[in-house]
């Protein structure tokens, strides 16, 4: 066959639009594949698509899907895997691709075209997407005639209830059945919450059980799911009860995320809101969304096809432990990993039923490196919505398309940052940007780790903080220039050839005892795009708001066992500061005494400050009842939570401290309450966070 002949394959488009001549070829070519077929199943085909390479079979219509996007391999004139016999191409003028303004996926590439030709381009829902359109108009039927509640929605409520107070099934069986006789005759409403729970089975998300090992070393999934025994220690899979039947020993839940983004598509009031970062104008050089980042540009401008897309979900993960039972449920710590879809405007984009539980790690302990083992499921279905993505139904503009999603970063804090990008956040190479060239160092007498006086080398070459010899370390310049801010394709090269946590090597073991900086190679560089990122991990700001607080706070306050203001931290700011005012002194009877300081609060100003916060009432909603907190006879604050300390570090201290400190350490902390202002702003202007990156430095040179 002549070149010419198949010139179609490599000329998808015309303009925005599919080529009806790649249409016409394309199904003869499909056709000829069937009749020609090479596999025993005749829903399998191989597909010729540019990235599978004929090296994969898949359904028609995934083929259909592949070839519509990527295209044919290159040189792909002579048939490699679909025969010989293959056709002529005659040359296509029918009128009914003439009309077509639709690429393969449903969606419209001309966002200004008449609303006749987005009437004719309606699809039917695939099936998943029917078969809960069909749910959901079945259960739409009145409870009784005259009600303003659906059957549905009546369903939806006692199962919530059920949920929230932890109800008895006896008892939601004793209420059901109320409802049912008092309610009107001829009603649709059910008996048991058997059958309410009957109602809500076509809406439940899919969820998987995986055992895994007792000691985090694998999971008993895909090839290994037959293994009695882990392969790495031995370790048992099951124990066997009284009654003699097996039980797992650690169990992993798994809710896949597909699913849930596909429902977000068929669901009418949120399916318009998934485009609303593509379509919504914003202020230029004000940053209120994720996609008002450079991280978000930078993954549209490596990625171009996929950024094309609007559909297209970028999402953020997150994990950290919890104490399920309380602090008095013994020591029992579970983690869960939660993605969020940013795509949602930002009023809603960080609303918890838009927060999905993805894993759900085991305890009782830490899984520290071991996380890794645990994410392998996800990982997997994150791959495959990278590389293939899910064909979706899209309610508000009732077409079908192919759904694709990317992990644009991961929030944490500092320990968790650890696990997921394997640099040991412990010790004195603990900081994952000066890595090597770290300047911590050792404090002899607090028996811990300092990065006192790292942070002159940020500053401007000609601050005069750098040739300062009194205010930071006795004696010392800074003419040294900051660390070298490693890009992807850097990272890669450093952590391509270390082990995976999913091989429970010995030398895993030995990196990490070690504290050489990288002991694993995270699982998260598995995903195509990961090394292309241009901010891969973030740190959560309300952990380290809350820990600042907590150090600051009691420091102030002089909570004994609590402040950081001890006699080890006197000795060690004698032997590398010049601040002779702060060394320790020494009575007649020659005992050590520790001089007042000018940031420290004397009992009755403590005394003051508690009773001012006893009084303190807000509006509902602002913050919880502080009051609680206060303990006025040790004169101190104890119980707070995360926003609790949000709320007093940026709106109550620097009014509490106001009159009780002297006027330069009350300037040096509100600087620092600026500072985490800014950080948490909802929405802030590009020069706004260009001023912070240029006086973070200096900000904690005076702290």
């Amino acid at each position: 066959m002549k070149r010419t002949e198949r010139s179609w394959m490599y000329e998808r488009k015309v303009g925005p639009y599919v080529n009806p001549e790649f249409v016409k070829g394309f199904d003869e070519f499909m056709q000829y594949v069937k009749d020609n077929p090479e596999s025993s199943n005749p829903n399998e085909v191989r597909c010729p698509c540019a990235k599978c390479k004929n090296k994969r079979l898949w359904d028609p219509d995934t083929v259909k899907l592949h070839l519509f996007r990527a295209g044919f391999v290159p040189n792909y004139y002579e048939w490699m895997c679909h025969g010989e016999g293959f056709p002529t191409i005659p040359a296509s003028g029918s009128n009914e691709y003439r009309e077509m303004v639709f690429d393969a996926f449903g969606q419209s590439q001309d966002h200004g075209h008449s609303e006749q030709a987005s009437v004719s381009s309606e699809e039917e829902p695939n099936a998943q997407a029917k078969h809960f359109l069909d749910l959901l108009k079945a259960s739409e039927r009145p409870l009784y005639e005259g009600s303003s509640l659906s059957v549905l929605e009546m369903a939806a409520r006692i199962t919530s209830l059920k949920c929230k107070y932890n109800l008895l099934h006896r008892c939601v069986d004793g209420f059901v059945s109320l409802f049912s006789e008092e309610i009107p005759n001829n009603n649709q409403m059910v008996d048991t919450f058997y059958e309410v729970k009957k109602i809500m089975k076509g809406l439940e998300m899919p969820h998987e059980r995986i055992h895994a090992c007792p000691k985090g070393c694998m999971l008993f999934w895909k090839d290994d799911a037959q293994l009695s025994t882990c392969r790495a220690f031995g370790s048992d899979r099951y124990k066997q009860t009284s009654k003699g039947s097996l039980v797992p020993l650690n169990v992993l839940f798994y809710f896949p995320i597909t699913p849930r983004l596909q429902r977000l598509f068929t669901t009418k009031t949120i399916s318009e809101e998934m485009t609303w970062h593509s379509k919504n104008p914003r202020v230029q050089g004000t940053m209120a969304h994720p996609s008002d980042s450079e991280a978000w540009k930078h993954l549209d401008n490596c990625f171009p096809e996929f950024a094309s897309e609007p559909h297209n979900v970028r999402l953020g993960l997150c994990t950290d432990g919890f104490a399920p039972h309380g602090k008095f449920g013994g020591q029992y710590s579970c983690w869960p990993v939660i993605l969020t879809p940013y795509n949602l405007l930002p009023s809603i984009c960080m609303k918890r039923q838009f927060m999905f539980l993805s894993l759900l790690v085991p305890g009782p302990k830490n899984p520290k490196g071991n996380l890794d083992v645990y994410m392998q499921p996800l990982i997997e279905e994150l791959k495959q919505l990278w590389e293939v993505g899910a064909h979706t139904y899209d309610i508000s503009m009732k077409q079908n398309f192919n759904l694709r999603a990317a992990i644009l970063w991961t929030v944490s804090d500092f320990p968790a940052y650890g696990m997921l990008s394997g640099w040991a956040t412990s010790g004195k190479k603990a900081c994952p940007y000066c890595m090597d060239k770290s300047k911590a160092f050792w404090l002899e007498n607090g028996c811990k780790v300092s990065w006192f006086d790292c942070h002159r080398q940020f500053l401007s070459t000609n601050h005069p903080f750098r040739n300062s010899r009194t205010a930071f370390c006795r004696n010392k310049v800074e003419k040294g220039a900051p660390p070298h801010i490693m890009l992807g394709e850097e990272l890669w090269e450093c952590v391509k050839d270390l082990p995976k946590a999913t091989y429970r090597l010995e030398s895993l073991q030995r990196l990490k005892k070690e504290k050489k900086g990288w002991f694993k190679q995270s699982i998260l560089w598995e995903l195509p795009y990961w090394k292309h990122l241009l901010v891969r991990h973030n740190l959560d700001v309300m952990h380290i708001e809350k820990n600042f607080f907590d150090q600051l706070f009691h420091t102030v306050m002089a909570v004994k066992k609590q402040t950081c203001d001890a006699p080890s931290a006197r000795n060690d700011i004698a032997k590398y500061c010049k601040r002779p005012q702060l060394h320790l002194q020494q009575d007649d009877r020659g005992k050590e005494l520790l001089p007042m300081t000018p940031f420290a609060l004397d009992k009755a100003q403590r005394k003051v400050l508690c009773e001012w916060v006893k009084q303190l009432r807000f509006p509902d909603g602002y913050g919880s009842n502080l009051s609680r907190c206060v303990d006025l006879q040790a004169c101190k604050l104890h119980g707070m939570k995360s926003h609790d300390c949000h709320v007093f570090m940026e709106r109550l201290l620097p009014t509490a401290l106001q009159e009780l400190l002297p006027c330069h350490v009350w300037n040096a902390i509100t600087e620092i309450i600026q500072f985490f202002r800014d950080l948490c702003c909802y929405t802030t202007t590009v020069s706004d966070m260009e001023r912070l990156e240029n006086n973070i430095a200096e900000i904690l040179c005076k702290l």
